[in-house]
């Protein structure tokens, strides 16, 4: 698909952004926006059950075309957005009356249609014939209402260019100056819900978009947001609270996998309201009330899936059927206390390699699912355990000299490196580990071999060298995983 070219307004609007952003990020991040609380967690586990709003221009090419369809390509006029009504207020009333805890609105979906008025592109309802502020009156309902307010962003973005491969700095800073709208516009929002990303060909990689640049966004702006991913990870490399796929099936993850989690599935054919004879509610209220104890007994967050039709209003087979289920659920009662693993296991904001740009040498199958690989970022999520099983490590493949690497971002003066790795495995106690330092330019500045020993972590004290890259490499033929990788010092 030919990449649509922005405006020279666009492109004014979007540095308009990244100044602000920068502004924004300019200073030391704070400790409190890089920690993630046990009651944090503790307060969403809690929750339970929430409603999601598939809501946004594929609404209207379903009522406008004869084929059903999944998503929209960022091709349609933005004039196709023609809903004849809002009623946020209905949407409200069915999650408290279904024992919902709140809701969650696709802001902006793949093809790039925003809800609401962006300063950074034209592709919004402020260029359609409905220019209302969905995201406002969403937002200010269900604050109202006292729900919990989710908003859904896609980082794939088919309109504006956003795809595998292809991704420009103007094109990220385009990212985090819609994050800033939606987080400094619309009130306190308690969860951030990301999706298009790292999942499958098309959408953007994390080499394409660096995780820690967004959740730096999110945080400067709003710490206490919680950021829901849908990478299909069990850990926190790209989330606080990792995304597991409910569509149709049931808990994925670990079975003794019991750390926070947030999971979607839809109650109608498919996520998006259609106009088509078979369109309608086909989860029966067995279906649902057998996921909600599949989910809630692992600590995850149900959330399902209701699509308001073009009058922008819930269909009442669907509130029926969401009704019967309340009759039936018994809310589990609250608990009283967060797990011990909850959360980030160290104060990350010291760690100057806490979810920075991470690479290594190869990267092992998938360990659950195909979306989900062992990546390197794992070592640097905040989580200092060891189950490789659990998808808590990096692994590299079996080979040569295997490597691990952390870009810092800046030139830092390093002291201290401690190394977590895996423990579900026998540790090699006759491997050899070799950690490097380098400068911006790649010229290596400090390197030292250690043993591995069955010590946790390995710790390794560096006089004050100044470097902005830590390597850690395999000395001879193996896999490499690693827990976490601390890296303490003071950045320049």
């Amino acid at each position: 698909m030919q990449r649509k070219q922005k405006t020279q307004s666009t492109s004014m609007h979007v540095l308009t952004a990244f100044a602000t952003v920068a502004i924004l990020l300019s200073g030391t991040m704070t400790a409190s926006a890089q920690q993630l609380s046990g009651d944090s967690l503790l307060d969403f586990v809690n929750t339970r059950y929430h409603a999601y709003f598939h809501y946004n221009m594929c609404t209207f090419k379903n009522l406008d075309l004869e084929e059903r369809s999944g998503r929209t390509m960022g091709d349609d006029p933005p004039t196709r957005w023609n809903p004849t009504g809002l009623d946020c207020q209905q949407w409200a009333q069915v999650c408290k009356d279904a024992k919902m805890a709140g809701g969650w609105l696709t802001t902006k979906h793949h093809g790039g249609f925003c809800l609401w008025d962006s300063k950074l592109t034209d592709y919004d309802v402020a260029s359609s014939n409905v220019k209302t502020d969905v995201v406002k009156e969403f937002t200010d309902t269900f604050r109202k209402a006292g729900l919990k307010i989710g908003l859904y962003y896609s980082i794939l973005d088919y309109h504006h260019g956003v795809e595998n491969g292809s991704v420009t700095r103007e094109e990220i800073e385009f990212l985090k100056g819609q994050l800033t709208e939606l987080l400094t516009n619309y009130g306190p929002i308690d969860y951030m819900n990301f999706d298009g990303w790292s999942t499958w060909p098309t959408t953007p990689n994390f080499d394409d978009v660096p995780y820690g640049e967004l959740y730096r966004t999110v945080k400067a702006i709003q710490p206490d947001c919680l950021i829901v991913n849908h990478c299909y990870e069990s850990n926190l490399a790209h989330a606080d609270v990792p995304f597991a796929d409910a569509a149709g099936r049931a808990y994925p993850y670990h079975p003794d996998y019991m750390r926070p989690t947030a999971a979607s599935d839809t109650s109608q054919v498919g996520w998006w309201w259609d106009n088509n004879e078979d369109y309608g509610v086909r989860r029966s209220v067995d279906y649902i009330l057998k996921q909600l104890h599949s989910y809630n007994s692992h600590n995850s967050v149900y959330v399902l899936n209701l699509s308001p039709g073009p009058d922008g209003r819930i269909p009442q087979d669907a509130i029926r059927r969401v009704t019967d289920v309340a009759k039936a659920w018994k809310k589990p009662a609250p608990l009283t206390k967060a797990g011990d693993n909850w959360g980030f296991q160290y104060d990350a904001s010291k760690n100057l390699a806490f979810l920075r740009p991470c690479s290594q040498s190869s990267t092992h199958k998938f360990i659950r699912d195909k979306r989900a690989y062992p990546r390197a970022e794992i070592a640097v999520d905040g989580v200092t355990e060891g189950d490789g099983m659990m998808e808590q490590t990096s692994i590299t493949n079996e080979e040569d000299a295997p490597w691990w690497q952390v870009n810092l971002q800046r030139n830092c003066t390093i002291n201290r490196i401690s190394i977590y790795d895996r423990t579900d495995i026998d540790t090699d106690l006759t491997q050899r580990l070799e950690v490097s330092i380098f400068d911006p330019d790649g010229s290596e500045q400090w390197k030292q071999e250690i043993a591995v020993t069955d010590q946790r972590p390995l710790s390794i004290e560096v006089d004050g060298v100044l470097g902005q890259n830590v390597r850690i490499r395999m000395l001879g033929n193996g896999s490499l995983s690693l827990a976490e990788v601390i890296v303490e010092g003071t950045p320049q």
